[in-house]
């Protein structure tokens, strides 16, 4: 964020409210921040503000106790070992290190897996991060994760339409039908996903 850039078109928007004042008229109710400004620049809330991604738990900067709603749950559709050397999904664009045991889970970037979360989204095609891109090199450290039985597994290669690949070497309890957790932001989900709440 471009504190600098926000702090002037604040300053901006004073001055056309000063403006119209000048010339008589009643601008009404005053509003210009949105969920991360709402917290980052308070004096810039005026009369009002738009709460949006803050009511899901998510902002673009860290907030103490700030909990996040909704989870996105899918289930293993499929289990294999595969070789040392062997391609992972489209594109040649992961290859085993050692035998492997992979889970496929039915859940794409269709559904909202690996969609940017550091703003609000206009497009699918500007958003969906990994589509070509092999997802080893884009988080490095801050791979893709999903929730087994209470203990994180990594998403391997590249996300497809409707399906993602998840490495489950070592995991002696995990079999077809074990529950999957993954972190989405709900905005971010497809429509067409069932909702369940609670």
């Amino acid at each position: 964020m471009d504190e600098w850039y926000t702090r002037k078109q604040f300053n901006r928007f004073l001055d056309i409210i000063a403006m119209l004042k000048k010339e008589g008229q009643n601008p009404g109710m005053l509003h210009c921040s949105e969920s991360t400004a709402i917290l980052k620049y308070p004096m810039m809330n005026l009369n009002a503000v738009r709460l949006g991604s803050i009511l899901q738990g998510r902002t673009l900067i860290s907030v103490q106790d700030l909990k996040k709603i909704g989870q996105v749950k899918t289930s293993i559709q499929e289990i294999k070992t595969v070789p040392k050397g062997y391609n992972i999904s489209y594109g040649k664009m992961f290859k085993t290190k050692r035998e492997t045991k992979i889970a496929v889970i039915p859940i794409g970037y269709i559904d909202g897996l690996c969609m940017r979360k550091d703003r609000d989204i206009f497009s699918l095609k500007e958003n969906v991060k990994s589509v070509g891109i092999e997802i080893k090199k884009f988080f490095k450290d801050n791979r893709l994760k999903v929730i087994i039985k209470d203990k994180k597994y990594y998403i391997i290669g590249r996300i497809g339409m409707y399906h993602a690949v998840v490495d489950i070497t070592n995991a002696e309890d995990v079999t077809i039908d074990s529950e999957v957790m993954l972190d989405i932001p709900p905005m971010q989900v497809n429509s067409m996903i069932r909702r369940e709440y609670f």
